[in-house]
């Protein structure tokens, strides 16, 4: 905008500009300290998501050791990454803070985690909710820290 006195007047009758203006925002995000089982070795830390963005995707894509091996299926309760589908169940996390910075979860949701309400399935989890930005604390692989 502050370029516009500056363009060269108009030379002739037929000689036009066409302006176009967007708005830019700036896309929440959310801060999501991973908390690891000490089991596994790995130190905690910090990773940056922007809204909108699957929790499950956004982890592996930062590097994280997401899928627990601990983990049986939903539908025929043995081992098994199901790639999203939601019915492996080995990419759940325990939302220790935060939740509320998640997309709601879904019924299928809800009755596969049921005995364990804090748990969330990544893969069917989408960061900033609302379009909010925040603090999420996360404790990967629930099951290894049970044992």
């Amino acid at each position: 905008v502050d370029a516009i006195p500056s363009l060269p007047e108009q030379q002739a009758d037929d000689e036009s500009y066409l302006l176009t203006i967007k708005r830019l925002r700036r896309k929440p995000k959310i801060s999501v300290v991973l908390q690891y089982p000490p089991s596994q070795g790995e130190k905690d830390e910090t990773i940056e998501l922007f809204a909108g963005e699957n929790l499950r995707l956004g982890m592996l894509v930062r590097g994280v050791k997401l899928n627990d091996p601990l983990a049986k299926r939903f539908d025929t309760k043995t081992g098994g990454n199901c790639g999203a589908g939601g019915l492996c169940r080995t990419c759940a996390v325990t939302v220790l803070r935060g939740g509320e910075l998640l997309s709601p979860q879904k019924t299928n949701e809800k009755q596969m985690l049921a005995d364990n309400p804090r748990w969330r399935l990544a893969c069917k989890s989408f960061v900033g909710y609302g379009m909010k930005e925040g603090e999420m604390v996360i404790k990967v692989n629930p099951r290894q820290w049970e044992n």
